[in-house]
Formats: structure tokens, C-alpha cells, sequence
């Protein structure tokens, strides 16, 4: 069984492919036959700095697992659980978490750039230095959550809920914030030339 991580991944074992195996496979997302008894066992996997770029997550109840430093890029977690998720330092660029939920999740460090996660909820979330550049959110919800110097600029953050939550150092920069809910927020945030057309205060 493969047991390469984000930091020494293996390459999968079909020829020709150039990707890597997933942690707990020895193929790629694209070449694992057998998806499901794949996702069943990895609740027993190690999965710190594990390798799950791509993989289809979706729906699943991941809440409480220990994502530190995993590369889950391009993946699908759309409406999956992670509630309470250790995610510091890991991938999440260019994944699918729309309708998902981080709620009370620590996503210090995270990259989540160019993500989909409109309707996601981050409630309660700590999202300190996270990089959301370019990532789409319509209205997600990040209410009482801490964004201490995360950086979603240019993000499409449009009818996006942020009531009661930390902006200290938040840089906005060119962010659609249209409609967005600001109200109760504490920090003082960068918002240069960031759309800020009907945001409630």
C-alpha cells in the first residue's frame, strides 16, 4: 500500500501516468478502480500531509479528521462534514466545497485559492493567514469566524455572511464583496479597490 505523502509522493503505477498514487492506493484518482473500498478504509489511514489530490469526497462525514498539511487540490467535497477538521497548511486549490461545512474548523495557513465553496459555512472557523485568493464564495458564511491576515483577494465574495467576525489585517484587495453581510465585524481590513455595493455594516 502507498504510504506517500504531499512531501514524498509516489507515482502511480499505471504507465504512462504521470500523476501520483493516492495515499492508501497505488494509483491515481483517475486510475483507482475500486473508489469505494478506497473510501471506506481511509478513516484508518494516516492522513497528515496525505496525497488525495482529485479525489471525490463528496457528501462525506470527515468532521474531526486530521487533514494537517494534506494536499486535497482540484478535489470534490461539495456538501461534505468538516466540521471541526484539523486543516492547517493543507490544499485546498481549486477544490469543489460548495454547500460544505468547516464550521468551528481550523484552517490556519490553508490554501483554498481558486476554490468553489459558495455556500460553504466557516462559522466559527479559524482561518488566520488562510490564502483564499480567487476563490468563488457566494454566499457562504463565515460568521464569528478568525480571518486574522487571510488574504482573499480578488475572491468572489458576493452576499457573503461575515457578521461578528475577525478582519483584523484581512486583505480584501479587488474582492467582489456585493451585498456581503460586514456587520459586527471587529479589525480593521484592506479593502482597496474591493467592491463593496449594497454590504450591510
Amino acid at each position: 500500500m502507498n504510504t506517500g505523502t504531499h512531501y514524498a509522493p509516489v507515482r502511480c503505477r499505471v504507465a504512462d501516468c504521470d500523476a501520483f498514487a493516492l495515499t492508501g492506493a497505488d494509483t491515481c484518482w483517475t486510475h483507482l478502480q475500486d473508489r469505494d473500498a478506497w473510501r471506506m478504509k481511509l478513516a484508518d489511514l494516516d492522513l497528515n500531509a496525505a496525497w488525495l489530490a482529485g479525489v471525490d469526497l463528496s457528501g462525506r462525514d470527515l468532521s474531526g479528521w486530521d487533514l494537517r498539511s494534506a494536499r486535497l487540490s482540484g478535489a470534490c467535497l461539495r456538501g461534505a462534514n468538516l466540521n471541526g477538521a484539523d486543516l492547517r497548511d493543507t490544499f485546498l486549490d481549486g477544490a469543489d466545497l460548495a454547500g460544505a461545512t468547516f464550521e468551528e474548523a481550523n484552517l490556519e495557513f490553508a490554501i483554498l485559492g481558486g476554490a468553489d465553496a459558495s455556500g460553504a459555512s466557516f462559522r466559527g472557523a479559524n482561518l488566520q493567514r488562510a490564502n483564499l485568493v480567487g476563490t468563488r464564495a457566494h454566499g457562504a458564511d463565515f460568521s464569528g469566524a478568525n480571518l486574522y491576515y487571510a488574504r482573499p483577494g480578488n475572491a468572489d465574495l458576493e452576499g457573503a455572511i461575515f457578521h461578528n467576525a475577525t478582519i483584523q489585517r484581512t486583505i480584501f484587495r479587488h474582492a467582489n464583496l456585493k451585498d456581503a453581510d460586514l456587520s459586527g465585524v471587529e479589525g480593521s481590513a484592506n479593502f482597496e479597490n474591493a467592491n463593496l455595493e449594497g454590504v450591510a455594516r
